[in-house]
């Protein structure tokens, strides 16, 4: 999900404000598990964690850890199940690299959420399940001279409460602050918001240590998340992946290694059964005896010192065909580079659904797709869906297999010179059963709206059945093309 502070605001939030809940917690000392091991998720739907035979690990015993949980597809991302408090509530959050908060819905009151989608609904929509602090003998409240009060009170947020109200920011940084952390407001691009306060928990993982079987449970110590009761399009939560002091790898201890992931296709959307890995740690990087990068498309990660926790990477241009030798799409030279404000780039974020190019490269690349199809425009369906081309593709009877139309497959040029030749089904998706022998398939890229940070974006949507490696030790971001299913 893009950073707060690259977007426009929308007025609600002035109102919003107005109803942040209070928390009330136990007083908490700020403490931080140092792991340095490998940490292997899933996403996935909500699972028991324990198991009769299983016994709980403490993370800060081991110096190595193998953690397995399983995650899934989502209907526009994908989910990891965060188990929280003692004993654990459990509770499905979006993984999101573009971002660095960790947050589950909270409080003893009904969860508010304004446009997430229910308003024109005549069915009461269930209950969104609460973390509920009372029952955890393991919470207890942030305080105010701790560093992810100082991180979640950023000092460019104009919708913060303390902003709103005055507050002297750089006084939290003294560290002798004994009162709670005050309530905070954290921004997110698309006019999403969430309201709420710091808590300290256990956050449980399945996994082993020093590879000994079976999986245990896991337990991370005083872990910092957002204990939100508000919010503004955000119905259900998020693990923030980024690299600030907030984020879920900075507070476990594994972005000193890295993490990947490999994403599932969208039509295993809502299927618990199968699931893909998310993986911390040594696990994750490719071995250094690999003399071809264990298959991987390396591109160095761009640094801004504007937005320096999110993951950016360059990009030259896009091809199309199998062989995708020469780019019918030449990028601007800002994607391919950060400047000294830190505009440009292309910021990697599981958290945006489709990716989004900007303007004139976005026109270029609908002209080329829409020149090589070779099928009937459906129009309005674009006009329907938003999207810049959708085709009329023949095919008798669903599925409709991606390999036996004749839509062009599309490449990334990646900065270095690299090409990622992405799956068909990551670019192109049906929108409409199949009819009259045929059925609506559309191109999943959007227009990126004018304005200050990255570029461009790569979405969850480009990266399914692709495995992606973020090596924090040599500054590199690594893709494969895989099927993400076999790797469950």
């Amino acid at each position: 999900m893009l950073p707060h502070n690259m977007h426009r605001f929308i007025h609600i939030y002035i109102i919003l404000l107005c109803i942040i809940s209070s928390f009330f917690y136990s007083q908490a000392t700020d403490t931080k598990p140092q792991t340095q091991g490998s940490l292997v998720l899933g996403l996935s739907h909500v699972r028991s964690l324990y198991a009769p035979s299983m016994t709980l690990l403490n993370s800060t015993n081991y110096g190595f850890l193998d953690i397995i949980e399983p995650v899934t597809a989502y209907t526009d991302g994908y989910l990891l199940s965060l188990n929280l408090g003692t004993p654990p509530q459990v509770f499905q959050v979006y993984l999101d690299t573009g971002s660095d908060l960790t947050w589950v819905p909270c409080g003893t009151s009904s969860y508010q959420c304004m446009e997430c989608g229910n308003e024109h609904s005549s069915s009461k929509p269930p209950p969104t399940p609460m973390f509920l602090p009372s029952q955890s003998s393991s919470n207890t409240m942030d305080l105010c001279g701790s560093r992810f009060c100082v991180d979640v009170h950023s000092s460019d947020n104009r919708f913060d409460p303390c902003a709103a109200a005055g507050c002297a920011i750089p006084a939290f940084t003294s560290g002798l602050c004994p009162r709670p952390c005050p309530p905070f407001s954290y921004t997110y691009g698309g006019g999403a918001l969430v309201l709420g306060s710091l808590a300290r928990d256990s956050v449980t993982l399945h996994g082993s240590a020093r590879r000994i079987d079976p999986p245990s449970p896991v337990e991370f110590p005083g872990f910092g998340f957002g204990c939100v009761g508000s919010s503004v399009r955000e119905p259900i939560g998020i693990a923030g992946f980024g690299k600030g002091t907030l984020s879920l790898p900075s507070q476990l201890g594994f972005l000193g290694k890295g993490f990947s992931h490999c994403f599932l296709g969208f039509r295993f959307a809502r299927n618990p059964n199968v699931t893909s890995p998310l993986v911390m740690g040594d696990l994750a990087l490719p071995s250094s005896s690999a003399t071809d990068g264990g298959g991987f498309l390396f591109t160095p990660m761009l640094k801004s010192v504007t937005y320096p926790n999110f993951y950016y990477v360059g990009l030259e241009g896009v091809s199309l065909g199998a062989d995708g030798a020469a780019m019918v799409a030449v990028a601007p030279p800002s994607l391919n580079g950060v400047d000294s404000k830190g505009d440009g780039g292309v910021l990697v974020d599981t958290g945006t659904t489709y990716t989004q190019l900007p303007d004139p490269f976005y026109a270029a690349v609908l002209a080329a797709v829409a020149s090589a199809a070779p099928y009937e425009r459906s129009r309005d369906m674009e006009a329907r869906t938003g999207f810049g081309l959708c085709f009329r593709v023949p095919c008798a009877r669903a599925p409709c297999a991606a390999e036996d139309d004749a839509l062009p497959q599309i490449s990334l040029h990646l900065g270095g010179g690299g090409r990622l030749a992405l799956p068909k089904m990551s670019s192109y998706y049906p929108v409409t059963t199949v009819r009259d022998a045929a059925v609506v398939e559309c191109l999943l890229l959007q227009r990126m709206d004018e304005g200050s940070g990255p570029g461009a974006v790569l979405g969850s949507f480009q990266m399914q059945n692709v495995e992606v490696v973020y090596d924090l030790v040599a500054g590199r971001v690594g893709f494969r093309p895989r099927d993400c299913a076999l790797r469950a």
